[in-house]
């Protein structure tokens, strides 16, 4: 019999349904799980199931019947992987299974922006456009997608994603890596995109990957969207160059700190008509979900099987 506990199922909707392991087990779900109450759950795991809930290694170091560990996501920068590798901690993640929802919300953000969406229903609201009495309102400069240079950080599964929907607009694509990169090329990548798109995990070469320098370096008409994770872009120099102009828009996804407080600079900007602000739900459709738990009860059941999968 094996010892299931998921740390923090309430990030994920109560309605959706969990398939079954083949194997006998005791599953015990946690709503959320706080610092200082993940040694008290996890010391008698064999399986421990994480989305969000970090494992520092003196949490790890609790539990002496661990096997495997299944996050709920891509990112394993909440585990210490290092500990799992000297104490023969198995870790699995989910792979390719939001890439069309997360290319999809690219363009959802890309389009809204291009299109001026949220500045022109300002001007409905503010009865700009009935003062004006004409049949179009063009006081704002509004773009297309054909033609644009979109520049991919990240060639995964979902860089792949956007690479293909961006060839259905005729838009011209460039990829990047972020790993073991020339700064002389990384700003030649920069200055050729109209749309910059972020799909790389946060690293130590990744955070502050974009700060005011790097958006310096950006045409004063290009977007920046970020959906990978809060801390590659700067978020303060973000703010500052949507104040000052440096850049035309951004969409963001991510933050930091989730959910943020108050106190966060984005709130600086929310209601800047060349800003999207969401709370992390690019990857978050009805089908991603299904195949997210899916994913992961094959990604136990395998491992159980002596057939591991996405081991990372």
């Amino acid at each position: 019999m094996k010892s299931v506990v998921f740390l923090d199922r309430g990030t994920f909707p109560k309605k959706l349904l969990m398939p079954k392991l083949k194997f006998k087990h005791n599953w015990k779900n946690h709503t959320f799980t706080k610092p200082n109450q993940i040694i008290q759950r996890i010391k008698n795991a064999n399986i421990i199931v994480t989305n969000k809930t970090k494992l520092s290694a003196s949490d790890l170091r609790a539990a002496k019947s661990l096997e495997l560990i299944a996050i709920t996501a891509t990112g394993t920068n909440i585990v210490d992987l290092n500990f799992c590798r000297k104490n023969n901690i198995h870790l699995c993640n989910l792979r390719n299974y939001a890439s069309i929802s997360v290319a999809e919300h690219v363009f959802a953000i890309s389009l809204n922006l291009i299109k001026q969406i949220k500045g022109l229903e300002k001007d409905i609201k503010t009865d700009i456009w009935q003062k004006r009495k004409v049949f179009a309102l063009l006081n704002r400069s509004i773009g297309d997608l054909n033609g644009k240079t979109i520049g991919i950080i990240g060639k995964g599964a979902i860089g792949k994603q956007i690479n293909k929907i961006s060839k259905a607009f005729n838009m011209k694509v460039n990829f990047f890596s972020a790993r073991g990169f020339k700064r002389s090329d990384f700003k030649n990548f920069l200055s050729k995109c109209d749309i910059l798109t972020i799909h790389c995990p946060l690293e130590k070469n990744t955070l502050n990957l974009i700060t005011i320098k790097e958006l310096r370096l950006m045409k004063k008409t290009s977007i920046l969207i970020n959906t990978a994770r809060g801390g590659i872009v700067n978020e303060h120099d973000l703010v500052t160059a949507i104040k000052k102009n440096i850049i035309a828009g951004a969409g963001i996804d991510v933050a930091t700190t989730e959910p943020p407080k108050k106190s966060h600079p984005y709130y600086n900007i929310i209601d800047k008509p060349n800003f999207i602000w969401t709370p992390h739900t690019a990857w978050a459709s009805n089908a991603t979900l299904n195949n997210a738990v899916n994913q992961l009860i094959d990604n136990i059941n395998s491992f159980y099987r002596n057939q591991p999968k996405n081991l990372v």
